[in-house]
């Protein structure tokens, strides 16, 4: 089976049925099966623990519910995954009952020690955090599917280097990693599946003043290309609620045509920092009485500030 990054997979039927392994718990590994599968989700959360992602790759906690982590079993199925020739394959929980998200195929960097709270009493332990990159190859396809292409118009290419290029490329990736640990899918249509979503920026890339917003997870949006198209332009943005708002410039029939129905959305209320970047987008972007200003002020400029 051909997993594709992005795609949605039931864990039961589309990877144990088929490979193997154990059903439950953060780390399976098959036998007979030249894959190690791993999921990461938000249930080690409530326990002191949770995966994140960075300019570095991907820190995952190993497992072991109480006393220091030891190099047994999953632990020590991925700290050996080269030299037994196995694969990471990276699964993302979309929450109970709900499919996982394919992130792709990752190798071991390195294992780091910190202090994180037992699971079971709360007291202090030693916990394995492995630090894991994507394999080349997915990397470049996890950065094809990142690419925004307003930001490119943002950027003069002319007076941009290749090497200043791939740090744009890297850091769009870095910030879709960082929206997935925000929203599981498109707010307007539902979809899941990243294969049909772009990561989109609340605040646009071009009006970030520190590079830290550029890649700040909650900056952004899981949205289908049209519902990105409107929401960038300026002729839809949200409440801090989730309630959708329609721009009065924009045209009914349009709406109705790409098949979106605002009484319908179910509404999820955003967190408190999504809360101010939509401020700066409903004050700055959307299209309340007249077409806001859209000039941009791309090219070196844009890359240097960056940070």
């Amino acid at each position: 089976m051909n997993f594709e990054i992005g795609a949605l997979y039931n864990r039961t039927k589309d990877i144990h049925d088929v490979f193997g392994g154990q059903r439950q718990g953060g780390i399976s590994t098959p036998g007979e099966s030249e894959f190690i599968f791993l999921f990461t989700g938000e249930a080690g959360k409530a326990h002191g623990y949770d995966d994140f992602a960075d300019e570095e790759g991907f820190h995952l906690y190993g497992e072991g519910q109480s006393g220091d982590m030891q190099f047994v079993r999953g632990n020590l199925a991925i700290r050996d995954h080269g030299r037994n020739g196995k694969r990471l394959l990276l699964f993302q929980s979309l929450g109970k009952s709900r499919p996982y998200r394919y992130l792709g195929e990752h190798g071991l960097v390195r294992t780091d020690i910190v202090d994180a709270p037992s699971t079971s009493r709360g007291i202090q332990r030693k916990a394995i955090v492995f630090l894991l990159q994507r394999v080349a190859a997915d990397e470049e396809t996890v950065q094809e599917q990142s690419a925004e292409p307003r930001v490119w118009l943002d950027l003069s290419f002319g007076a941009t280097s290749a090497l200043r290029m791939r740090e744009v490329r890297t850091k769009q990736a870095l910030f879709r990693d960082h929206v997935l640990r925000v929203e599981k899918g498109c707010r307007i249509t539902g979809i899941q599946d990243l294969r049909f979503l772009r990561a989109s920026h609340i605040k646009p890339w071009s009006k970030c003043e520190i590079g830290r917003e550029r890649i700040d997870g909650d900056n952004g949006l899981l949205l289908a290309p049209h519902v990105d198209h409107l929401f960038d332009q300026g002729w839809i943005s949200f409440e801090n609620s989730g309630k959708l708002i329609l721009s009065p410039f924009l045209p009914m029939d349009v709406l109705a045509a790409l098949g979106i129905e605002p009484d319908l959305i179910k509404k999820k209320s955003f967190n408190r920092r999504q809360c101010e970047y939509l401020k700066f987008h409903r004050l700055n972007v959307f299209r309340r009485q007249a077409a806001p200003d859209r000039t941009h002020n791309g090219g070196a400029e844009e890359l240097e500030s960056m940070g």
